[in-house]
């Protein structure tokens, strides 16, 4: 299951969850309505057609944002774009920042979901291939979530290339709708807080995620909370690209 995290861990990735408006904007936040309680038939594929059709709108906006270490992320979004009053080439434009500050400070945020930490990659190998990927993948989205997930799970990929690694078969397990019902679960409840002006926001690790170089013994590093009494923190050290060290909130 999901557990808690303190903070930001250089060498990972998360999904940003953020309000599409600002805060401010109580006409924008009576439109939206936000349920603590999923349902357990929740469907992606019925929650994304929605959204293709104009049927419905997204309760959230969901980007990708990739800690390399003290005051150096990168942040990966996608901004609806007007195609109302005239054409435009893809429903999206894509935002892609270098940022110093955290993006648990950013009034919109609702909270971050880890998916992959992988302390021994190095960061700029990864930064090249995540600017890749973005800049191919959003021109034909329809969904903000849909492109998160395909993200993640290509990123995923691309750093165990080996057909013979057996977390590969975690790849075919995956389930987009499990891994959805959690992250909504998460901002449901975490959206009167966002509201209210609580900063910093919460970090989450998934339990749909990938730790890579990491034991089951040695999982619990210093930054994760665990609701077990019998659960200890333990401070240790990965070894990795000097380009990711560093700490972050």
């Amino acid at each position: 299951m999901a557990s808690p995290i303190r903070d930001l861990e250089p060498g990972s990735l998360y999904v940003t969850i953020s309000l599409p408006y600002h805060i401010e904007d109580a006409d924008a936040a009576s439109r939206h309505n936000f349920h603590p309680k999923l349902s357990r038939g929740l469907d992606i594929a019925t929650y994304e057609i929605h959204c293709a059709q104009d049927l419905a709108q997204e309760e959230f906006n969901w980007g990708l944002y990739f800690h390399r270490g003290n005051q150096d992320g990168i942040w990966y979004a996608l901004a609806r774009q007007d195609v109302m009053g005239y054409p435009a080439p893809t429903l999206f434009q894509l935002s892609r920042q270098q940022i110093k500050s955290s993006p648990r400070l950013h009034c919109q945020v609702v909270g971050l979901v880890r998916v992959l930490r992988i302390p021994e990659i190095p960061c700029r190998e990864l930064t090249t291939y995540l600017d890749w990927l973005a800049l191919g993948s959003y021109g034909t989205v329809t969904r903000t979530f849909i492109w998160v997930a395909s993200m993640y799970i290509r990123t995923w990929h691309h750093v165990i290339p080996k057909p013979g690694n057996p977390a590969l078969r975690y790849g075919i397990q995956f389930d987009v709708n499990l891994f959805l019902r959690e992250a909504l679960s998460f901002a449901y409840a975490e959206v009167p807080y966002t509201i209210g002006g609580q900063l910093p926001r919460p970090i989450i690790r998934s339990a749909f995620g990938v730790e890579l170089g990491i034991t089951e013994e040695n999982r619990c590093s210093k930054n994760e909370t665990r609701t077990s009494v019998e659960a200890r923190n333990r401070r240790q050290g990965f070894p990795g690209s000097s380009a990711c060290q560093g700490d972050g909130f």
